[in-house]
């Protein structure tokens, strides 16, 4: 097994738990799947997997704990509940890529989007989610213009405020080096 093969399997055990207790039920036959002979599965196997499962939750929280930088209004409103939507979310989902903090974040929204089934309140919560997910977008260099309506003035300060009230805004930069602009008007 080499170096290559050996730190992807060791990300799959810190980030995907369903993997991860797979592993640790039966070293041999995961192993086998992903090609290793016994005996290089046992090696892997002698991990502990208290400590593996420990170090996978501390990757969570310190995911949490970015993606609610990102996502501030969003997670005041949530609350509790969006610790628990997001481990929710972090158990399918493992971000890739060098802007990482930010394309989990906006994915995280995208799952919130679709969680609303469920009925989250408050009742503006998925305006305010696509609000801060559009920052997040409009933050991209390429980025010169977006322009989003909503059901609710998710532009306001105060999210106790929230009455429903057709709402535009509109993100813009004049070139790609150029200051990102926002303007938000409730009709």
């Amino acid at each position: 097994m080499g170096l290559a093969q050996t730190q992807e399997i060791l990300a799959q055990l810190y980030t995907n738990t369903d993997f991860r207790e797979r592993f640790f039920a039966n070293p041999e036959a995961v192993g086998a799947e992903l090609g290793l002979s016994c005996d290089e599965a046992q090696k892997l196997a002698q991990l502990s997997a208290k400590e593996v499962h420990i170090f996978a939750n501390s990757l969570k929280w310190k995911r949490l704990g970015e993606v609610r930088e990102l996502l501030p209004r969003t997670a005041r409103a949530l609350g509790k509940n969006f610790t628990a939507l997001f481990w929710r979310y972090a158990q399918t989902h493992v971000p890739k890529g060098i802007k990482k903090h930010r394309e989990d974040a906006i994915a995280f929204a995208n799952f919130i989007a679709i969680a609303e089934e469920e009925n989250i309140n408050p009742p503006w919560i998925s305006d305010l989610v696509r609000y801060e997910k559009t920052w997040l977008l409009a933050y991209e260099p390429t980025s010169r213009l977006i322009v989003c309506w909503f059901r609710y003035p998710v532009g306001i300060a105060s999210a106790d405020a929230m009455k429903r009230q057709a709402t535009i805004a509109i993100w813009f930069r004049f070139s790609k080096r150029a200051q990102l602009r926002h303007i938000v008007r409730s009709l």
